[in-house]
């Protein structure tokens, strides 16, 4: 481990951001009118979702939509002012979720695959799990990243920025999403994040997350050939998968595939049966599925 000593000072600070992140706090509020104030009541998800947005982007001030009225959030003050001249303003507070993962036992399961990455002034971390160290840690966990999708799964469960590296609070986020401290219990997860994606109930999330980080920036487009390898590993068992690819190799121009383009295939491939019998249903298609379409159903003669 090459990360200086001193450079974990900040440890449990980093630990409660990263907690945040993996399991967001629910917000609370109560009328601050009429004397006493009244009980706590919590906010829906949604409300706590804008709310947890501004913290996000470092703002103290906001307007945010409660049950179709807009309120303008103090959270210097933990105050929600209505728009409205005569509402009644509201107090607010946030009620943090609680978690299991013992921070002690989590960076020691840390230090022993982290290293220094620059630059040291990153939002994530002054360090990470990368290269080597990074093989080494899906060894340990019995995955092969290149052909397992548990290893993207994992990767998503961090909100990994980059391909191939964990930063130090995308690694604490991710151990907390699932609830683990050390290897062992990393591991026993391994086989759930995999499922999750091959039965559809983590594939949107897995599959939309996918697209960003294998980008290479600044660009915006990902190379067919690539875009291929990650159906593979995220769509293993729709049909019409290798004759898509084998017609897109041919036929598109540029051999390249967008954001709109890679999300839509999902639509394809997970709302549409094999025979393609409802894709016309949905007039929405782009011209680059319209065509691929068009030629299965010759060649199949469907």
């Amino acid at each position: 481990m090459s990360t200086k000593a001193g450079e974990f000072a900040t440890w449990d600070l980093d630990c409660e951001q990263a907690f945040e992140v993996a399991l967001p706090p629910r917000w609370e509020f109560r009328d601050r009118a009429f004397g006493s104030p009244g009980i706590w009541r919590p906010f829906n998800e949604a409300v706590s979702a804008e709310i947890n947005a501004l913290v996000r982007r470092g703002q103290r001030r906001g307007n945010v939509s409660i049950n179709g009225a807009e309120f303008a959030v103090d959270l210097q003050d933990m105050v929600a002012m209505p728009t409205d001249q005569y509402a009644v303003p509201r107090g607010l507070r946030k009620k943090c979720a609680t978690t299991n993962v013992n921070k002690k036992a989590l960076r020691q399961l840390y230090q022993k695959y982290a290293e220094e990455l620059p630059p040291a002034d990153h939002p994530a971390g002054p360090d990470g799990i990368a290269g080597d160290k990074f093989l080494e840690l899906f060894k340990d966990l019995e995955v092969d990243p290149g052909t397992d999708v548990a290893a993207l799964a994992l990767s998503s469960a961090c909100a990994a920025a980059e391909m191939g590296v964990f930063r130090r609070r995308e690694f604490i986020c991710g151990c907390a999403a699932l609830e683990v401290d050390n290897i062992a219990d990393l591991r026993g997860k391994m086989p759930e994040l995999r499922d999750n994606v091959l039965s559809g109930r983590s594939l949107p999330e897995v599959y939309a997350y996918t697209f960003g980080v294998a980008l290479e920036p600044p660009c915006k487009l990902l190379p067919l050939e690539e875009a291929a390898q990650y159906w593979a590993l995220l769509l293993p068992n729709w049909p019409l998968r290798e004759d898509f690819c084998e017609w897109a190799m041919r036929h598109m121009k540029g051999k390249a595939i967008n954001r709109d383009l890679w999300m839509m295939i999902l639509k394809l491939a997970t709302e549409v049966p094999a025979d393609l019998s409802t894709f016309n249903e949905n007039p929405a298609w782009p011209v680059v599925l319209d065509d691929f379409v068009e030629y299965y159903k010759v060649q199949k003669g469907l």
